[in-house]
């Protein structure tokens, strides 16, 4: 299933290659799962199998905080794309806002806490 109202066989092949382009390591999983949770088992397995890569370079999909924070905690050099922010003018910037480790929460620039409600079809969560 790719989502809850889209009833269909869906999955996403993942493949790393080293510059070259010979295929390292794969993983397949259901078309549910965000790319951004496989990065890390990705980059794993081959640190295991191979050895642990100079550099990782992935499409914006793959570009999140915690996956740049296990490359740098690695010793990998992240090569991820540059993204202007999208936040309108007039609305608060995802960087204002705080996120609370311990409660496992965000708090905006008011003061208000916003919790966890669902995950959207595209991975993310609201």
């Amino acid at each position: 299933m790719k989502d809850e109202r889209t009833k269909q066989f869906a999955y996403s092949f993942h493949a790393a290659t080293d510059k070259k382009g010979f295929v390292l390591s794969t993983i397949v999983t259901p078309g549910n799962v965000h790319d951004s949770h496989i990065l890390q088992p990705l980059v794993e397995k081959i640190m295991e199998k191979i050895k642990k890569p100079f550099a990782v370079a992935a499409d914006a999909a793959y570009k999140t905080p915690a996956i740049a924070n296990f490359l740098f905690e690695q010793g990998i050099l992240p090569a991820l794309p540059y993204t202007r922010p999208k936040t309108k003018k007039g609305f608060i910037g995802k960087s204002e806002y705080v996120y609370d480790e311990y409660y496992n929460c965000y708090i905006c620039p008011q003061g208000e806490i916003l919790r966890y409600t669902t995950t959207t079809k595209e991975g993310y969560r609201q």
